[in-house]
C-alpha cells in the first residue's frame, strides 16, 4: 500500500513539474538591408516586430534584430529578441534556425534574460516552429518546459 501512495504522489509530482509554458506570436518582417556573396548565398539584416500571448494569461510585443543567410532554398537564422509584457516585465531571447525552408521551420529559443516571472526562464532552450503567411507577415509558437 506505501509503495501505490508513493507512486501515485510520483506520478502527480511529475506532471505538476512537467508545465509548460506556450507564446504564441504574429509578426511581420522587415529585411533592412541585404548583400549577395556569390551567386546563391544572400546575407540580410532582418528587423520582425510581433504581438504576444502565453498560455498564462500574459500578453505583450516582441522585436527582434538579427541576421538571415539564405543559400539555395535553405536559410538559417539568428536573432536577439526583447519582448516586454503587460506588467512591463521584460524578456531577453536568442532565436536560431540552422538550414531549413524559407517559409516554415523549427528552430531554438534562449532565454538570455529576464526580469519578474522571465528571471526564472534564463538559460532555458526551448522549441519553436514558424510558419510564413507572405515573405512578411509569420506566425510564430514556441513550447518550454518549466
Amino acid at each position: 500500500m506505501k509503495f501505490i501512495i508513493i507512486f501515485i504522489l510520483n506520478f502527480y509530482l511529475t506532471l505538476l513539474c512537467a508545465e509548460e509554458l506556450i507564446i504564441t506570436m504574429n509578426g511581420k518582417r522587415t529585411i533592412n538591408e541585404s548583400i549577395n556573396i556569390g551567386d546563391n548565398f544572400t546575407r540580410s539584416l532582418i528587423k520582425n516586430e510581433s504581438t504576444f500571448t502565453d498560455n498564462r494569461g500574459n500578453y505583450g510585443m516582441s522585436t527582434c534584430l538579427g541576421t538571415l543567410e539564405k543559400e539555395m532554398n535553405n536559410i538559417e537564422f539568428n536573432l536577439k529578441c526583447e519582448g516586454i509584457d503587460q506588467n512591463n516585465e521584460k524578456f531577453f531571447t536568442k532565436v536560431y534556425r540552422e538550414k531549413g525552408e524559407e517559409e516554415a521551420g523549427i528552430g531554438t529559443i534562449e532565454f538570455i534574460g529576464g526580469e519578474g516571472f522571465y528571471k526564472s526562464l534564463i538559460g532555458k532552450k526551448c522549441k519553436y516552429a514558424i510558419r510564413y503567411f507572405r515573405a512578411d507577415i509569420f506566425f510564430f509558437q514556441q513550447v518550454c518546459k518549466l
